[in-house]
Parts: C-alpha cells; structure tokens; sequence
C-alpha cells in the first residue's frame, strides 16, 4: 500500500491487517515509541499547510468531489459508477484527501469548492473561510459514525464522571474533537475539565517516526500518563485486546473501551459542505449534485440488499472503491468488511431531519452551537465564525425518490425481555458495580409520598433532559429506577422482625418502586410525543431498586427523608459488560 495509515479514517476493520505489518515494519517486536510529540492546540488557519494560503476563484471544469476513506464515501462512489452524477448533467471526478487541512487548502485555493468531513472538521474550518472574506455552507449529510470511533481508558477509569483532570489523547484536526467534549458535556464535565493531549495522526503511519510517537494509539502506549485515547476500533481492539488489555501483543494490561460511537450514535455527522461564494453562483448546480447523492444512496441501498443476485455491480463497486479510498486494487476485502456497522446511512428522511429538525433533536444547528462553543474552549476557534445550511426544497428534492417518509418510529433496538433479565442478573451481582460500570450519565427526579402519577408539566426540565440524552446516545439503553425510602424496613428491623417478614416488606418495596418506575417511563414517553419526537421504546426500562440503595440508609432530617424517594435516569453503555443488551436480531 502507497497511502499513509491516516487513510483508515474512522474505519472499524478496514486497515488492521494493514496496522499490523506497519508496526512489524517500524519498530522491533515488544516495542514501542519512547517519546510522544504532543501538538499545541490551535485554529486550523495558523495550521503550517494553510499558514500565507489565500482565497482564489474556483478552477473551471469538472467538479472535483473530494471522498475520505469512511464506509460512507463507498454510496458516492456507487452514484458516480451509476452515471447518476451525469444523468443530473454533471461532470464530476473524485478523489481522497485525508487530509483534512490539505482539503480546506484546495477548497482556498479553488482546486475544488466542496469539502468532505465530519460536522466537527467543517466547524474547524469555517474561521479560515471566513478570514478570507467568504464561508461555508453545509449541503448533505451522508451518515451518522454508529461504531468505530472509541475511547479507550486505563483501569481506574469507570465512568465519563472519572475523567475529570485525566490526560485523554486524540488527532488534533480530526474527527474525535466534538465528539469528546460533546460526551462529556453529557456527563456534566467541560471540555476544560479533562487535559487533551493533541497528536497529528489519528492512527499510525506508514512513514518512519524514529521512535517518536504521533498518533493516539502508540501515544497510549508509550505513555503511562495518558489516561484515555480517543482511537478508531482497530486500534482500541489492539489496545484493549478485544476487551481487557492483557499487556502482551501490543495491548496495554487492564486497558478497556469505555464507551464509542456505537452508543454516543447522534455525535459525528458526516456532510458535503462547499464554497458560499460558489454556491450563491450555482446553486442549481449544487442541488443536482445533492439529488444525484440522495438517488444513489437508494440505489446503493438496493445493491447492498440484492448485491447476491447483482454480484457485477457489487464487485466492481468493490473494486472501484478499492483503488478510490485505498490506492490500491488489492484492498477489495477491507472495503466489504466496512460495510457492516461502522456508520448509518441517513438518506432523504436523515437530510431532512438533520437540517428542519423535524422529529430529532440532533440538528444541524444544534451541533453547529455545541461544537464551536467547545472549540472556542479549546482554543481551536478565536471566534464564532459563520456556517450555513443551504435550506433546500426538500418536496422538490423528493422526486425520483422512494424513501421520503420522515420522523418515522424507530424500530426497537433491544429486547425487553432479554435486557430486563440482563439488568436484574447485573444489579444482583452489586449495586454498587451496576451504578459505576459502564454508566454514563446518571440524574434523579423527586417524589412525595404514595406519589403514583408523573406529570410532563412537573417534570419537564428532566424529560427534556432526558430526551437530548438519548436523541444523543442513540445507541444506549437508559434505565429509569425507582428507589424507595428505608422507613419501614428500618422500623421493622429496630422491631426485631423475622428474616420472613423482613423479606416481605424488601418485596413490596420492590414492587412499588417498580410500578412508579413504569410510570415515570410512560410519562416520560408520552412527553416524547407531545414534543414530536419519535423515540425508540425499547431503549427505556423500568427497573424497582426497592430499598436496596438508600442515599441516606438511616436518615436523619426531612431532606434526606425525601431524597431516598427517587427515580434515576441511567445511562448504560452496551459496548462491554453488558453482551445481553445486544439489540434484537444482532
């Protein structure tokens, strides 16, 4: 292979043989860098590729259509082997760029107006844009990251809330900055709060570093400072050795994934943005362009699901993407292995959820915010800089399509009843374990006495927050505990009861904090569709924790009294302890 490891951007098993013979080329076995070359944080415009580079007009001819070696880039290249490109009378030629500040230098410099990235890099490149006198503008979303993107931590780490003041290596200029502090702002935590180390490669490269480490992983570990690594899968399976470090093989003992795009699935959007100067100048263009992108995600949906009985097509988009994204025919086989999960093909009804806002809360606007309030924290903007839509026709943009239905019912990710019998069997093994282990982000809501309904009027803050948390964390399930106050079971025991009347009185509190766990839930759903939102049932269960985790065993005011009936919103991650809250049919 030609192309530098970065070329894996974001990818879950597409390079690893690849990564394998790079480490066995450069460094001798047992290994590993005995420095790390951390970078100093920064706005992209004072980057060395784009330091003195200045706006000029866009070149003549065709358009050239940057790609990234991401499974998504696989349906552009399928619209363009369709001819679905010309047939919208464009001329097109594609290319890759992992590069992302060598993409926003041709994007200047005009070699081509569009730029190919995640929500986060376009973010990052719109102050350089607009320091030139123009901005950019945000056309299609492709897909929303659904695998491969992981943060790996060191044993001590159980929770985001454990990240506070913990060294947290990651690509500067890559795909993970929004997608760390977007997490832990979900956890309560600032982007401040956790000291990001800054390297220059996501992965690791093919060229000689002299045992210098430049990319998260080998960064991870070389250096016993650095708590966590923001990594894509290959390099967190080697990491973590596919699930606890051992220490041999390149892993490092006792190191795990804590949490990754599987669950945190509404965090980085791929898009197409381009030149506002250029668009304002061809905006008909640029809508044909974006029709083309939506009739080829169909048709490419269509091959993926008959590609038994279409093995020509199937093979030589294969091939095709092969020499595209890899630079090489022979990376036919990492370019099927992508095609299983890492990513979430949005199509029209993602389109037109992404940039309206109708029926999710993960908009274009909300990420354009979230993402350059964070880097302006991290001192990768100076300045909030411009970013447009391009508030597109989207019942003109419907034609031809088949697929237009949008806010549709999610279909149910986990099983009930399986998950349910999951929880019991891990909160059986220790309250205490449960609560910490793979939870992300965890609040509580009140309740009187014999309480037994929940009003959306009365909690609305709560639900509101908990449904930004799970349009947020897609991918992981949000258990709603009920807790009841000791009381009686505290009075019971000062009486001397029996082990048998003991355990009766633990039942029936069991009981009673299981129905109020229901009826939060239904309350909290029917919030959901009051707001308009259709939500995935199943990734909510009511749990009755009964009297088994007091915040105050023996309370001594009337605060603590009322602060032991409780209902938690839980947020569990299912990357790892958990293999029974697989979704359905997985």
């Amino acid at each position: 292979m030609n192309r530098q490891a970065k070329c894996v951007l974001r990818t879950k098993s597409w390079f690893a043989l690849a990564m394998a013979v790079c480490l066995l080329a450069w460094l001798p076995t047992g290994v590993v860098a005995a420095t790390v070359e951390y970078l100093q944080a920064k706005p992209l415009f004072e980057s060395d590729t784009l330091r003195g580079v200045h706006i000029r007009p866009v070149k003549s001819g065709a358009l050239r259509v940057p790609l990234i070696t991401w499974p998504g880039d696989v349906a552009t290249v399928y619209t363009d082997q369709e001819g679905i490109f010309r047939k919208e009378g464009l001329d097109v030629q594609l290319f890759c760029e992992n590069d992302f500040a060598k993409q926003v230098k041709g994007v200047l410099e005009g070699d081509t107006p569009l730029l190919r990235g995640t929500m986060g890099m376009i973010n990052a490149a719109s102050e350089t844009l607009a320091k030139e006198g123009t901005q950019l503008v945000v056309l299609y979303q492709l897909t929303w990251s659904t695998g491969g993107d992981c943060l790996v931590v060191r044993p001590g780490v159980r929770s985001l809330t454990d990240l506070k003041g913990k060294n947290i290596a990651l690509q500067l200029y890559g795909p993970h900055m929004d997608y760390l502090t977007t997490v832990l702002k979900k956890a309560g935590l600032k982007p401040t709060d956790v000291k990001e180390r800054w390297l220059k490669e996501l992965s690791i490269p093919t060229y000689e570093t002299h045992g210098v480490a430049v990319d998260p992983r080998t960064a991870f570990e070389a250096s016993s400072e650095l708590d966590g690594a923001m990594v894509i899968s290959p390099d967190a399976n080697a990491l973590t050795s596919g699930g606890v470090g051992t220490g041999s093989e390149g892993s490092v003992k006792g190191a795990r994934v804590l949490f990754s795009s599987k669950s945190a699935n509404r965090v980085i959007a791929d898009v197409y943005a381009v030149r506002a100067d250029y668009f304002q100048a061809n905006r008909a263009k640029m809508e044909n362009f974006v029709h083309a992108l939506m009739i080829g995600q169909e048709k490419f949906d269509e091959l993926m699901a008959n590609k038994s009985s279409e093995q020509s097509k199937y093979k030589s988009l294969l091939s095709k993407s092969a020499v595209l994204l890899f630079g090489s025919p022979q990376a036919v086989g990492d370019v099927e292995g992508s095609l299983g999960g890492d990513c979430e093909w949005v199509g029209y009804p993602g389109n037109v959820a992404f940039f309206t806002g109708v029926g999710t809360t993960r908009t274009f606007a909300k990420l354009k915010d979230e993402i350059q309030s964070s880097f302006l924290d991290l001192g990768l903007l100076k300045n909030k800089a411009p970013l447009d839509k391009a508030n597109w026709d989207y019942r003109a943009l419907a034609a031809g399509l088949s697929s237009t239905s949008v806010a549709a019912v999610p279909k149910h990710a986990f099983d009930t009843a399986k998950t349910q019998r999951a929880v019991e069997k891990e909160i059986a093994r220790g309250v205490d374990t449960w609560q910490k282990e793979g939870s992300l982000y965890n609040f509580e809501i009140y309740f009187a006495p014999r309480q037994a309904s929940f009003s959306a009027g009365e909690y609305d803050a709560a639900f509101k927050k908990a449904l930004e948390l799970s349009q947020t964390l897609g991918g992981t399930l949000i258990t709603i505990e009920g807790h009841n106050a000791p009381d009686a079971l505290n009075k019971a025991r000062s009486e001397g009861k029996s082990d048998t009347e003991l355990a009766l009185i633990q039942q029936a509190a069991k009981n009673l904090s299981y129905q109020r766990a229901l009826s939060v839930r239904q309350a909290y759903l029917d919030y959901c569709k009051q707001s308009g939102v259709p939500v995935d049932e199943s990734q909510f269960l009511a749990v009755g924790m009964g009297t088994s985790s007091p915040k105050y065993p023996v309370p001594q005011t009337e605060e603590q009294w009322n602060a032991n009936r409780r209902v938690v919103f839980r947020v569990k991650t299912v990357e790892t302890e958990l293999d029974s809250f697989k979704p359905s049919g997985k």
